[in-house]
Formats: structure tokens, sequence, C-alpha cells
């Protein structure tokens, strides 16, 4: 059984469709809420609450409640999407469609990763993270679908599609939030030195720290590869 972010994750998939479906929209709607039940928890609990706080949490509780009665944007959608959704929602989705939906999920659990990262106090969480891009780069791009990778990445966060730039920063930079252009720079160079020289078996994790960590094997590929071996 689904509990807690996930199975407000799962209702709100089922409820406008994948090809709908606007991840980071939802994201932010359910943090609101989380910050507002917080809120009240907190309210409730104080036997004698301040003064002084008790307004702010009205506060908050009022911008959330503005913020998630608003009614969606309305989506404009063309007569593919309108055939696609159709044939889903008669049984009977197309071959397309269902990879499609495969590899926009995919891309959703690399945001997820990202999140699971950013809550996490653990050193070595951003391993997990760039695991799953590493993972999810190499599969398509072993499969000769790294176009539709990257056009479908981009399309999903809402950027610009730049076929010519290396697929590892494209990733990070479609499932990250505020990250800095040096950082997505070094860990893409990590990404693109692990996928050159890592052995299949092998871990990420292991491989990348074996030869020193994130920074060394940035300066490793460009020590060895280079601008022009990409």
């Amino acid at each position: 059984m689904y509990t807690g972010r996930t199975k407000k994750y799962a209702e709100a998939l089922c409820r406008e469709g994948r090809e709908n479906f606007d991840y980071r929209k939802w994201l932010q709607q359910v943090k609101e809420e989380e910050a507002k039940e917080k809120c009240i928890a907190a309210a409730s609990a104080s036997r004698e609450p301040s003064t002084t706080s008790k307004p702010n949490c009205d506060i908050k509780a009022a911008q959330s409640s503005t913020v998630l009665s608003s009614p969606p944007p309305t989506l404009k959608i063309n007569n593919i999407q309108t055939s696609r959704n159709s044939a889903r929602s008669a049984g009977s989705p197309n071959k397309e469609t269902r990879k499609e939906e495969r590899l926009r999920q995919r891309v959703v659990d690399v945001c997820n990763a990202w999140d699971e990262f950013q809550e996490s106090r653990r050193r070595d969480a951003v391993y997990g993270y760039l695991r799953a891009v590493f993972l999810l780069v190499k599969r398509y791009r072993g499969r000769r679908r790294t176009k539709k990778l990257l056009w479908r990445a981009s399309k999903f966060a809402g950027l610009a599609f730049q076929n010519s730039v290396d697929p590892f920063s494209v990733i990070i930079r479609c499932t990250s939030e505020d990250l800095d252009a040096k950082t997505l720079s070094k860990w893409s160079r990590a990404l693109r030195y692990a996928a050159k020289f890592k052995k299949p078996r092998a871990p990420l994790q292991t491989f990348i720290k074996d030869r020193g960590g994130i920074n060394a094997c940035a300066t490793l590929y460009a020590e060895r590869l280079g601008r022009s071996k990409r």
C-alpha cells in the first residue's frame, strides 16, 4: 500500500495521466501542503502559543491555501496528444506510446533521486543521484536512443532541446534544481570518465572513490580525454 508522498504521487499520476502530469508543479504543491500541515500541527500541540508565531502560521496557511486553490493552467493539447490519450483510456495504447511513457517515467525517477539526495544528510548521498543519471544515459546510449532521451527530458523540464550537448549534462540540468554551472560541469565530466573506463560490474560509487572522488575523476577526464574527445 502506498503511503505519504508516494501515495499522493500515484493519485496525481492516475488523475492527470502521464502525458499531462507536471512533476515539478506537483512537487511544489505537495511541499506547500506539508508545510501547512506542519504549521497547523505545531500550533495545535502548543499549549501557550506565542503572539508572534501564531500570525506567521496563519499567513503561511493562507498563502498555501491560495496556491493550492488556484486552478491549474489550461493545457493546449494538439490532435496527436488527444488521439494518444483516447487510445490509452480505451485500454489499447500503441507500442510507441508505451515507450514514451516508460522513458518519461525513468526521467521522473531521476528527479525523485535528486529529491532524495536533497533531503538526505548522508555524506555520500550524491552518489545515489549520480548513479541514477549514469544508468539512464547508459541505457539509452547503448540502444542508440540518446537523442530521443534528451528530447524527452528537455520537454519534461521545459528547456530548449540541444542535441550537441553532452548527454550527462543535459540529464543533470533537466532533473536538478538550483545547481550552479561549475558543479554541473564537474559532475558530468566525472560521469563521462566513468562511462569511458568503468567496468560494467563495478559500482559507480566505488569506481569514483577509488580514483579520489568526483573532483579527481573530473580532472582525470580533462587530462586524459579533454574537450576534443567528447
